[in-house]
């Protein structure tokens, strides 16, 4: 898993203690930057991948939703009363609320761990459909050279027997000349090498390697949260 950052928001010292001590013993979770609201200015630097909201000042919460509340990242927040919950989910749907209750703790990490798990196979994915889109159109490129090999191939045979023919014949020819008939001849053969891979054994080994390896990313599932 890659190093992501995490950020916890709260104005309550004894609560970032509590979790950071326990946070500390899970292996699978990265270092978290704790920070109070009126660190808020500094929340710009850097891409945020989980933030953790605990209890803030009064008054403070909405401010502080608003400006973390994104789809690029999952928000957690630990809601202390539980009448809250209904409140939060209609105005803000996607934040995550976890009541304030006996092993609240341990349920903070788990979901981290799983919203972390999430990311991570999303960056995968996009890796994933970023490669598929790669290789879709190297296919199409394929395709029109498959379908072009015929044509090339004679035009490049028409060059290379006109380029020999001259060179045989090149004695009236000046030096600089004969030199460019040779790069013409030298270059349209290597052109015509090129022109056999495209169908050779080891490019349609090539190609069903690439294809493997886009299906095998893309069937990996999200995570449920």
């Amino acid at each position: 898993m890659q190093d992501y950052r995490v950020i916890l928001i709260t104005d309550d010292a004894g609560f970032a203690r509590s979790l950071k001590t326990l946070w500390r013993t899970e292996l699978a979770l990265p270092s978290f930057q704790a920070m109070t609201t009126d660190d808020l200015n500094e929340i710009g630097e850097g891409l945020l991948d989980v933030v953790i909201v605990g209890p803030v000042r009064n008054k403070r919460l909405a401010s502080v939703l608003k400006l973390v509340d994104s789809d690029e990242r999952p928000v957690i927040y630990i809601v202390q009363d539980s009448n809250e919950v209904k409140t939060l989910k209609a105005e803000r749907p996607r934040v995550l609320a976890i009541s304030q209750h006996e092993g609240w703790i341990d349920a903070t990490l788990l979901l981290v761990v799983e919203c972390l798990k999430r990311l991570d196979v999303t960056s995968r994915l996009r890796q994933a459909e970023q490669a598929a889109h790669a290789s879709s159109r190297g296919a199409a490129l394929g395709r029109y050279m498959a379908a072009s090999r015929h044509d090339l191939n004679n035009s490049l045979t028409s060059v290379l027997g006109n380029a020999e023919l001259l060179l045989l014949d090149s004695g009236q020819l000046p030096e600089s000349a004969k030199d460019q008939l040779r790069t013409i001849h030298e270059m349209a053969l290597h052109m015509h090498q090129i022109m056999q891979r495209f169908s050779s054994t080891e490019m349609r080994a090539l190609e069903k390697m690439s294809q493997d390896e886009t299906e095998s990313a893309s069937q990996v599932p999200l995570p449920a949260l």
